[in-house]
């Protein structure tokens, strides 16, 4: 786990609750990301460990999601990851479809009960092998050439190695900010007494008309603007969830039952 300056809360509820096995948990605390990370990978190859998960300290996930990950693993040659994306409400997935580009679609992943082969996915929560580092060599995670994110370059050096990239499509994680947990395709979460809550929206700011100017500016079909930032983006979303039955399907928050299964269920 590499730790920018400290563990957020919810990860360390996860850490204590949500893991069913026992692991030994390596961070490096400071460092630039991919130094971190490749600190990392030296001592857990200095270890005995044959599976190793990567864990970032702004994650949360449900109990079962760490295992269903690592169980994958097995076989060797296999790179598996958690579904997630960015701290934002509705957040894309980050992760790229193999052959194509773009983010995964959330319209994919609902299609599969098992993984997905991918080209790219996020460092967020991902497990490998111990046969995976030892084939990528010294420094894995360093950014070259026209690379500059470290996940990207590790991602580069996985493909070259022959090494697949997988989504699991039942294992999700919260990417969490000040108390708050954000899962693609939804708005935000809460952790309430160790269960995951939906949070509510925050209020709409009201709509702003558009400044006019003379006898042209009244003349002219007058509109409501929503104005800008997040909020307005929120405000677009909501008509188009309560009007477009394609963006409500994508944008539907869980039953109490889907986000029971969703965020890690039982493998």
């Amino acid at each position: 786990m590499p730790i920018r300056d400290r563990m957020e809360p919810e990860t360390e509820f996860a850490l204590q609750n949500n893991v069913g096995f026992k692991y030994e948990l390596l961070t490096e605390v400071g460092l630039p990301v991919d130094e971190a990370r490749n600190r990392l990978t030296e001592r857990a190859l200095a270890s005995n460990a044959e599976r190793i998960l990567w864990v970032d300290a702004d994650a949360f996930w449900q109990p079962g999601c760490l295992e269903r990950l690592l169980s994958w693993t097995i076989d060797p040659w296999k790179v598996v990851g958690a579904v997630f994306g960015k701290r934002v409400h509705f957040s894309t997935v980050t992760a790229q479809p193999l052959g194509g580009s773009g983010h995964m679609s959330l319209e994919r992943i609902r299609e599969v009960d098992g993984i997905l082969p991918c080209h790219f996915i996020g460092a967020h929560v991902l497990a490998c092998s111990r046969v995976l580092l030892e084939r990528l060599g010294p420094k894995p995670w360093s950014p070259s050439g026209d690379v500059t994110f470290e996940d990207v370059a590790f991602a580069r050096r996985v493909r070259e190695a022959g090494f697949g990239f997988y989504l699991d499509t039942r294992s999700w994680s919260f990417h969490v900010e000040k108390g708050v947990m954000y899962a693609p395709g939804s708005p935000a979460y809460v952790l309430n007494g160790g269960n995951v809550e939906p949070r509510p929206l925050p209020p709409m700011p009201p709509f702003q008309r558009r400044r006019e100017y003379g006898l042209a500016a009244d003349a002219a079909p007058r509109k409501e603007s929503p104005g800008t930032g997040w909020h307005a983006v929120l405000a677009r979303l909501k008509v188009d969830i309560e009007t477009r039955p394609n963006v409500a399907e994508r944008y539907r928050l869980p039953n109490e039952d889907e986000l029971a299964n969703l965020f890690g269920g039982p493998a």
